[in-house]
């Protein structure tokens, strides 16, 4: 059944949605890491969001290290990086939106890297008030339902599937018919960020949400 929004229904949305941005900047960390390894990082380049964590850790033999410090890298929007060293393991929190280059001193021949920092999105309210080209998930963050909102005349759906930070696989439905909306229980799910995977005959979209 289509939702009919009224102005005021709306206007508590459009309050609900700034509180829940807001919240999602706060909690919705994801932590990504780099291995130091064999004169290499791995992986060499990643781009994340702003107020992502970057845990680099060397267990092999050699000393290395991470230096990302404006001084050896003058565009870098804020300076980052550690000592040469074996067995350790360093993490930065990039809260400025910018491209980031760093080196491992001993060996800055070869082994370089990049973190590209994306800014959080902050169009989602405008998108949902005057458009219908392309998905929506709210409320998010959510505790017990999130509801996918279908975009007009967009084609048969035949799956969901969600997946963990990790990758993993944690469930998936299979969906028959054209739907403008799908209420889906998130209340089992473990405190964390997720992503939806919206499967339809030629297109494949992925969503974040946040299960707090």
């Amino acid at each position: 059944m289509k939702t009919i929004f009224t102005f005021t229904s709306f206007r508590m949305l459009t309050m609900t949605l700034v509180i829940a941005f807001s919240t999602l900047n706060l909690v919705g960390q994801i932590t990504h890491t780099v291995a130091v390894t064999d004169y290499k990082y791995t992986p060499s380049a990643l781009t994340i969001t702003v107020g992502d964590k970057v845990i680099w850790t060397n267990t092999g033999a050699v000393g290395h290290n991470v230096n990302g410090t404006t001084t050896t890298f003058p565009t870098n929007p804020e300076s980052f990086g550690n000592d040469v060293g074996l067995n350790w393991s360093y993490e930065f929190v990039f809260n400025t939106a910018g491209t980031y280059k760093f080196q491992c001193d001993p060996h800055a021949g070869s082994m370089n890297g990049t973190v590209v920092v994306n800014a959080v999105g902050t169009t989602g309210i405008e998108e949902l008030a005057g458009q219908t080209g392309s998905f929506r998930l709210y409320p998010n963050p959510a505790s017990e339902y999130i509801e996918l909102l279908v975009p007009a005349n967009h084609e048969k759906i035949s799956s969901l599937k969600v997946y963990s930070v990790a990758g993993s696989l944690i469930d998936q439905k299979v969906l028959s018919g054209n739907i403008e909306s799908f209420k889906y229980d998130i209340s089992r799910f473990k405190n964390g960020v997720y992503f939806m995977e919206i499967n339809s005959g030629t297109h494949k979209n992925t969503l974040k949400f946040l299960k707090k």
